[in-house]
Order: structure tokens, then sequence, then C-alpha cells
């Protein structure tokens, strides 16, 4: 009995001390976003993701601002959104490629508590094929949009947490394909990755003044942007992207909520998200020690699945191009 408690006390120990250890470490500091009450303001917020997301706020309490480019959608969405939740909202027209626009709707909702940039185009292509005023206008959204928003957001929400005491949140909606890159994705991807430095950097800027950065890493998801996405995206992209699962849109609005409420700053949407966010950990902040501990010890398991995707990724693009060569 003694030798098998002692057993089990060796067993133990060492979770338990790197668990202990990483309650210390990481940072920042765990949070709860309040929403009820609150001011979430959100691009992209008249279809998909967006509306999804906006509409979930409603009905959790929150005091909603959607921002698009189109005027009539903008209507349509706070229709539907007073419709299923019986609150009214804001709408801002402007597009984010715009600063002073961008800075004009800000202006005009108010301080911000939550601030989610989930506006993002895309289209696929071989960097080769690809039109660099495509591949401009792809960044100028994305990434340039998103400096645009926080940029002008950021003075009002600093006031406003030393005002409330309460933590505030800057949400960034990247895309899986802002975690690993895919064929057929190098502009789009470049402009996903580009957000993780920002949201990295943003950080260290803003924790203390407990405003806390989200990036979201939703899969393919059923919007009408991805509809005419795959219209036109090389064949070789549709069969890579389909090895993992896409999600409907209300799914991946309330895991990014989740998220959000928590104050997470990695905020993945599937079982393979999952993997890839433990994959691609490296020195992203964290705050919970539970995840830290799962990325610490799954780390290296995760290191061989990644290369076990990128071997059958290879292989299918080399036996994509013998077969076309083949009958080409």
């Amino acid at each position: 009995m003694a030798a098998a408690l002692l057993l089990l006390l060796l067993l133990l120990v060492p979770p338990v001390g790197l668990l202990a250890a990483l309650a210390f470490l990481t940072r920042p500091r765990a949070a709860r976003i309040p929403l009820k009450g609150r001011h979430f303001f959100i691009t992209g917020g008249s279809s998909g993701i967006g509306l999804a997301l906006a509409t979930a706020a409603a009905r959790e309490g929150a005091r909603v601002s959607i921002l698009a480019r189109n005027a009539a959608r903008l209507e349509d969405a706070r229709a539907a959104i007073r419709l299923a939740t019986g609150q009214d909202v804001g709408v801002h027209q402007a597009d984010v490629r715009d600063a002073a626009a961008v800075a004009s709707a800000l202006d005009a909702a108010g301080p911000v508590d939550v601030l989610v940039c989930n506006h993002g185009v895309f289209v696929a292509q071989e960097l080769e094929k690809q039109d660099m005023e495509e591949v401009k206008w792809m960044v100028d959204i994305n990434l340039m949009g998103t400096f645009h928003l926080i940029k002008a957001a950021l003075p009002a929400m600093k006031a406003r947490t030393r005002e409330t005491s309460l933590p505030a949140s800057i949400a960034i909606m990247s895309s899986q394909a802002g975690q690993v890159g895919v064929y057929g994705y190098t502009a789009y991807s470049a402009s996903k990755f580009a957000l993780t430095g920002l949201a990295e950097s943003l950080q260290h800027e803003v924790v203390s003044d407990d405003i806390h950065v989200s990036l979201i890493f939703p899969p393919d998801t059923e919007t009408p942007g991805l509809v005419e996405e795959k219209k036109k995206r090389p064949e070789l992209t549709t069969i890579i992207a389909d090895s993992s699962g896409g999600m409907k849109a209300d799914d991946v609005a309330m895991k990014a909520l989740t998220g959000i409420k928590s104050g997470r700053f990695i905020i993945p949407c599937n079982f393979e998200g999952a993997m890839l966010a433990i994959a691609t950990s490296g020195l992203t902040p964290q705050s919970s020690p539970l995840i830290a501990f799962v990325e610490v010890i799954g780390a290296g398991l995760m290191r061989f699945v990644a290369l076990c995707f990128q071997w059958n990724w290879f292989s299918t693009i080399e036996n994509w191009c013998a077969k076309n060569k083949k009958h080409g």
C-alpha cells in the first residue's frame, strides 16, 4: 500500500509542479469580459459570422453597433437582430479602408467596450496568376482596415476602462489560413498571418489598460463570402481545405463570443483549430494555466501531427500535378 501511494505521488508531483509553475507564469491574467449593458461594436456585422455575433451579443444584453459598407444590408441586419432579440442596434456605413470614415463612425457610435474586427475578404488563387491589385485589396481590408479600427477606437476604450473599472476586449477575426499556409491562399494567408503579429504586440501595449486582445481562427464557414470564393478557387485549394471540417456561422459566433468573454488570446473554433493552436502556440500570450499545460505537454506531439498533415498536403499536390501533366 505504501509503495502504491509513493508511486502515485511520484506520478502526480511533476504535473502538479508544472501546473503550479504555469499558474505563476501565464500572462495576461485571466479576465471575465461582461457584455450586459456594454457597448459591443462589430465590423462586417451585416451578414455571416458578424451578424451571428451581433445577434448573440444583443441577446446577452449588450448595446450593439454594426458597421459595414452596404446601407441596405445594414438595415436588413438591424431588422433581423430586432426580430430575433427585441433589441435595436446602431448601424454605421463605412469602408474599413477609409481611416477617416472609420474614425467618424466610431465617434458617432461612442466609446466601445468590446471591439470586434470581423471584416474580411478572400480570393483564392495562385500568386503567379493573381493580379496585384487583388492582393492589395485583401491586405488593405484584412490588415489595414483592422489597424484603422483599433487606432480610432483605442483612446476612448482606454478612458472607458478607467471610468468603469471593467475589462475591455479587442477581438480580431483571423482564419485557420492565418495559422497555416494553404495552396492558393498566398495573399490571403499573408494578410491573416500579419494579424497575429499585430495582436501579440498590441496585447503588450494595452495590458496595463485592462484591455484583452483575442484572435479568432474559424475554418471554412457557411457565409455568403464562402459561396463566392468557392466559385473561383483552385481545385487543389478545395481538396486541401475540405480536409478540415466546415462550420455554420452561428456555431462560430458562439465559440467566438465564449472566448471573448473569457478574455482568451487564441480562440479556436473546432478540433482542427485547437490542434493548430497547440502546434502554433510559440510565444503567444496565454492566460489559462490549464491550456498552457496542454500546450507544453502536447507541443511535441502536435509537431509530429503537423508534419503528417504537411506530408499529406504535399503528396496531394505532387499527385495532382503529376496527373495534370500527364493529361496536359
